[in-house]
């Protein structure tokens, strides 16, 4: 749906460079002097609702949450010694995703803001079908939460690539991260393969979403020169 605001989803697998990405936008934001909500700062129990935070321009949110179903989720639903099933892990991103865009996206895009997201449904849409105890795409789109980010689709939508290979060295460089399946270069190569996928850009091109693809395999300092020109020109065409 059309909205007055500005709505760009940042994506990619797990080590493409999101976080560095997000990042040289945060700071690109700053530097702009715009007033800035960031989702992570926000410790009360219960999520956000718009009213409460309406006083910013530009608000960084990430998927999934870490309140309600998104702190199940992270600290429940995605352990490894009592795995929950692909069904349960649907429903709860859906869920969490729907309660997220009635509480604060929607409202915020209608008021006008700016919108920056740390992946989306894009990410159900890709992983979810290939994971263990994988769940049909058509299921996962039809979830209401889902049903729901499709019809309020980003304006833009950026993909972060590099080559798998790279992406499983940079995961296994650090020392402070889960591995897990997300780590492993077959599954990697999978992901790989699905964001670059036709149906994917068709299914979001038809919802008036604009695809970038960001190429981070290079220095530090490159990617964050072309995440910041990138989303430059996002914000001013």
């Amino acid at each position: 749906m059309k909205t007055n605001g500005r709505f760009i989803m940042v994506d990619g697998i797990a080590g493409s460079g999101k976080s560095t990405v997000l990042k040289s936008v945060h700071t690109w934001a700053q530097e702009s002097d715009h007033r800035i909500f960031r989702l992570i700062d926000w410790n009360e129990p219960a999520p956000p609702r718009y009213e409460d935070v309406s006083d910013y321009d530009l608000y960084f949110t990430y998927e999934p949450t870490r309140n309600w179903v998104g702190g199940a989720i992270r600290y429940e639903l995605s352990r490894e010694d009592h795995p929950y099933g692909g069904t349960e892990l649907a429903d709860a991103f859906a869920l969490d995703r729907q309660i997220m865009y009635r509480r604060l996206i929607i409202p915020a895009l209608e008021a006008g803001k700016i919108v920056i997201q740390d992946r989306g449904v894009s990410s159900s849409l890709v992983y979810q079908p290939i994971m263990p105890q994988s769940v049909p795409l058509e299921e996962v789109m039809n979830l209401p939460g889902n049903q729901l980010a499709l019809a309020y689709a980003p304006d833009a939508l950026i993909l972060t690539r590099i080559p798998a290979e790279l992406a499983h060295a940079r995961i296994h460089a650090r020392t402070d991260e889960a591995k897990g399946v997300f780590a492993q270069l077959d599954f990697l190569k999978q992901l790989e393969e699905r964001f670059q996928e036709p149906w994917l850009k068709e299914l979001f091109e038809t919802r008036g979403t604009t695809l970038h693809t960001l190429d981070t395999s290079g220095t530090l300092e490159e990617t964050n020169t072309q995440a910041t020109q990138l989303i430059q020109s996002i914000l001013t065409t």
